[in-house]
């Protein structure tokens, strides 16, 4: 036998039993089966990339597992469930869309952080399959991280060793732990070699792929809950990576919009007026038209509305400014003005510190370059809601409709609901997102610029 003839008999035995690895868990987890099923396998030898060379191993960017058969064949030989630990470890990976936004982070921090969230979902699920001797050392570590870090997400810990940078070095010591496949395929430059490489399989692009990993991620959520109590589990990490990760995104134009009234114009609506009635009675009659274009459209507007600036925390400064910046942008930009608005602005920490009255575009342009932060005390979100009451009673706010509540998280919520529309808007810079009252809505800013934020 040759040695070209050797090496293709080792990349189908590899294949094979990888093929009886992905079916293997789909049998025992059905309700992963589209994810199981969704990647396919091809071989490499190596991976050269402007960095260095991806290492031989197994990874995926989420469209193909890519593999090294020796790599394959020597962990099918060394120990049982290792292969089925991987191949699982990498969906919840693209389940958990980890992939996708590595070019944007600390990747030391990432990938430590999304391999922890990756087994500790797995060690949770307790398939006995896909366990292995030196789980117990694995469990230990993520019972020590999760007393300091808290939440076992991905998000969550990198935040963490973000702002604890010699503790997660430290951390980081265990590793070696919790990495079970390449995330060298997570990078973008990556791609480019992919698709010379493999030129019959055509890459469809990382923001599609993410697109359609978070559209699956979505449909085993609801299995997901089953699975979950039918084992008599609470809600774990899968839960809570899942929920994180498939929560609609929306940049905050579309967000704002959810608070715009609607409100009666005097126009000509187009898109309701029909060409062929008016022009037939005009040919029949002359000049009269057996239909008129309406002369009212309804247009979403702005009219009363208020927002609240946390000058507590970490909502300071250069802050505040972008959150107003992007606000005023927005309304400007969507025609979201009445002629005569009715928006008032007020900064508060554990007390009212300033309310401004918005009456036009102007007003809140010259609020918005010659803002004054004030306060810096404790948060308390009780005294806006209260204030608002008051401007209700008093008759300052004829028809409120929504109220924006600009803070970095940590503060006392009011317990009786209110009669508007209410959304918290949380600064993701590391600090503790809590709950919220279930009567109000919570929007996570994703990036500092506002352009992209995460809705639940």
């Amino acid at each position: 036998m040759t040695k070209v003839e050797r090496e293709q008999n080792k990349e189908r035995l590899a294949g094979e039993i990888l093929d009886y690895v992905r079916d293997d868990l789909v049998v025992k987890m059905p309700f992963f089966n589209r994810a199981l099923l969704k990647m396919p396998v091809v071989f490499y030898e190596h991976f050269d990339l402007e960095e260095g060379e991806i290492p031989k191993g197994i990874g995926t960017d989420g469209h193909q597992i890519y593999c090294n058969k020796d790599v394959v064949l020597r962990l099918f030989r060394q120990e049982k469930g290792r292969l089925q630990r991987i191949w699982l470890h990498q969906v919840l990976h693209c389940l958990f869309r980890h992939p996708f936004e590595y070019e944007k982070l600390e990747s030391k921090y990432w990938d430590f952080a999304a391999d922890l969230a990756v087994e500790q979902t797995i060690l949770e699920m307790g398939m006995k399959d896909v366990m292995l001797p030196d789980d117990k050392s694995r469990r230990q570590t993520l019972a020590q991280i999760k007393a300091k870090a808290g939440r076992l997400t991905a998000e969550n810990l990198y935040h963490y060793f973000f702002l604890h940078p010699e503790e997660a070095e430290r951390l980081m010591d265990q590793a070696f732990l919790f990495k079970q496949d390449l995330h060298g395929f997570w990078i973008l430059d990556s791609l480019q070699q992919v698709r010379k490489m493999f030129p019959k399989n055509p890459h469809p692009g990382m923001n599609k792929i993410s697109q359609e990993w978070k559209e699956l991620g979505i449909s085993v959520q609801l299995d997901v809950q089953v699975f979950e109590k039918n084992r008599g589990m609470a809600p774990g990490s899968m839960s809570e990576n899942l929920e994180g990760v498939t929560k609609d995104r929306y940049n905050y134009e579309e967000f704002l919009k959810k608070f715009a009234i609607t409100s009666e114009e005097m126009q000509i609506n187009q898109e309701e007026f029909d060409y062929i009635y008016y022009t037939y009675g005009m040919d029949l009659y002359g000049n009269m038209p057996l239909v008129e274009p309406l002369e009212y459209k309804d247009e979403k507007k702005i009219h009363d509305f208020v927002i609240a600036i946390d000058t507590s925390g970490s909502c300071q400064g250069a802050t505040v400014q972008a959150f107003l910046d992007k606000t005023y942008s927005i309304l400007m930009s969507t025609k979201s003005f009445f002629h005569d608005v009715n928006i008032h602005i007020i900064q508060c920490d554990s007390k009212i510190q300033t309310d401004v009255k918005i009456t036009c575009p102007e007003e809140f342009e010259e609020y918005r370059d010659n803002i004054e932060i004030k306060g810096f005390g404790g948060t308390d979100f009780r005294p806006v809601f209260a204030h608002v009451e008051e401007l209700i009673q008093n008759r300052e706010l004829t028809d409120l409709k929504g109220l924006i509540y600009f803070t970095d998280g940590m503060g006392i919520f009011p317990e009786k609901m209110p009669p508007y529309k209410t959304a918290f808007v949380f600064v993701k810079e590391g600090f503790g997102i809590p709950e919220i009252p279930s009567w109000a809505i919570k929007l996570v800013l994703k990036d500092e610029d506002l352009q992209e934020t995460i809705i639940v």
